[in-house]
């Protein structure tokens, strides 16, 4: 059997995977929006949000409940209830999945007609549906890996299943774009059903291998005498806190697009001046703050079965460990992260977008990189002993407070588009704090807050570094994208070298996520 990779290399297996995906997600949007336009690109995001929220309602949490029960599972020496958990999982997910194809392959024409009026995006809606089904149950045989803490099957097959994707998006939409756009729009969705077939062969070869090598070695199976029925229940039980919290954030931000606009114009701004401004904010500023995400949400995933096994094992130490441990490898990103963000913004989004003046919601905006993280590790580490419900109860409570503060705060003139970056950090805040109360208050806790306050000082002489020297190469006749760049490297190196100095980055820790240790 595969030996088990620890916490920190397998979120850096995922980290990389992530990032890959990201950019294969990002640069494909390029040549299709050419191919089809503006209007071809409308079907396809008509089509495609809906496929999104589906999912993550269906199989967000199905992952994270499948690799916390096979965790636990693994470490008290039952194996035959990991191949239960895994058996009755799969059964689910394909009836389920089933039946959810078939409901929006069937609602199709009643969503288009009647809730998006517009027909043309039947067909779209049509073709991404089968992905559902592929995909729920992938998110099987990734949750079954996980729980063995072997994250290089969700990497491989998260990166193929999207190079698949991408290519079968573009040549699909340039193959039907002669029939017309709303076909054109179809073949592109289309790519996601491509894809789910091609990433869940990848993960049946890895499980092909994972049970060959198991029966090589001998293993004996042992049960602890609990039936497929109620892991199923239990399976079941941990999943739908998951799932229904990860559809909170989709709906809240779609809340967004009409509360701060409509805030905008109440304060005299006219439409397309709102529009704009909610287009700087959403689409440019925080595009910026989601790019530290993919490692934290990385680290996360990885913790939650590291969690769950040592909890498992009723080693507090090694719990209180393996916690701290993802909260400061979490924080060694998102701090410089939510620095260099905060005092390049103007140039950085001069550099990337042409709009200084995105500079403005992405200043307060930064600092949602540090609660963002602080609320993606301390909801793994609930999700981890088993209290999913409580992580999404505060997730639900802090997309309320978002609600609020968005309403109140970009109604105040002064504040305008500021007042929604403002209002999504402390609602997170709000988040983050009720998370991180609770998983000391049940698992006893202690918070490394002096190796805390040592990252955030270095973050901080790390940001007036990078400050000086962008204005001092401004100052010296060195053109602004230039600059900026030289300052972004500058604060990078200094970072690392300070990390060493103060030994919260340290040759044992490149070990432990090379795998070497």
């Amino acid at each position: 059997m595969q030996e088990k990779q620890n916490f920190l290399k397998g979120a850096m297996v995922l980290s990389i995977a992530g990032a890959i995906s990201k950019i294969m997600g990002a640069i494909y949007r390029i040549p299709l929006a050419r191919l089809i336009g503006g209007e071809g690109m409308g079907l396809y995001q008509m089509a495609y949000p809906i496929y999104t929220t589906i999912l993550s309602l269906a199989t967000a949490g199905v992952p994270v409940a499948i690799s916390v029960l096979v965790s636990r599972k693994e470490t008290q020496g039952y194996s035959g209830d990991s191949r239960k958990i895994f058996r009755v999982s799969l059964l689910i997910l394909l009836v389920f999945g089933f039946l959810l194809t078939l409901l929006v392959m069937q609602s199709a024409s009643f969503i288009a007609n009647s809730v998006l009026k517009e027909p043309r995006a039947y067909y779209p809606i049509l073709a991404v549906a089968p992905a559902i089904f592929f995909a729920g149950l992938m998110s099987v045989f990734r949750g079954y890996f996980q729980g063995h803490q072997s994250m290089i099957p969700t990497a491989v097959s998260q990166v193929i299943e999207q190079l698949f994707r991408v290519t079968a998006v573009l040549i699909l939409a340039f193959l039907l774009f002669p029939r017309g756009l709303e076909y054109a729009a179809a073949g592109a969705t289309f790519g996601a059903v491509v894809g789910g077939i091609i990433g869940l062969l990848v993960l049946l070869g890895y499980y092909y291998s994972f049970r060959k090598a198991q029966r090589r070695s001998g293993e004996m199976l042992a049960y602890s005498g609990s039936t497929s029925v109620e892991l199923g229940q239990e399976m079941v039980r941990l999943a739908i806190p998951v799932s229904f919290g990860a559809v909170v954030l989709p709906l809240v931000q779609m809340l967004d697009a009409i509360i701060v606009p409509g805030r905008l114009m109440a304060t005299g701004y006219a439409t397309s001046q709102a529009t704009a401004l909610y287009g700087e904010l959403a689409g440019m500023a925080a595009v910026l703050i989601s790019l530290p995400t993919i490692f934290t949400i990385s680290i996360a995933t990885s913790l939650v079965p590291a969690v769950s096994e040592a909890l498992a094992r009723n080693e507090r130490k090694l719990l209180n460990d393996r916690l701290n441990y993802g909260f400061r490898a979490g924080m060694i990103i998102s701090l410089p992260c939510a620095a260099g963000l905060y005092v390049l913004a103007f140039p950085i989004c001069d550099l990337l977008y042409a709009t200084p003046s995105a500079g403005l919601p992405l200043e307060p905006l930064a600092f949602s990189c540090i609660v963002l993280a602080a609320f993606q590790l301390s909801s793994a580490g609930l999700q981890g002993i088993g209290k999913p419900q409580i992580a999404m109860r505060n997730l639900v409570i802090t997309g309320v407070f978002k609600v609020i503060f968005n309403y109140s705060l970009t109604g105040i003139p002064m504040l305008n588009i500021k007042g929604a970056a403002i209002g999504t950090v402390l609602a997170f805040l709000i988040g983050s704090f009720l998370n991180i109360i609770y998983l000391r208050k049940l698992t006893g806790i202690s918070y490394e807050k002096g190796r805390m306050l040592k990252i955030s000082l270095i973050t901080v002489l790390m940001g007036l570094a990078v400050q000086f020297s962008y204005t001092t190469l401004v100052a010296a006749d060195i053109r602004s994208h230039l600059a900026t760049l030289i300052a972004i490297s500058l604060g990078v190196l200094l970072y690392g070298i300070l990390l060493f100095l103060i030994r919260e980055l340290d040759i044992n820790m490149l070990k432990r996520i090379s795998g070497r240790d």
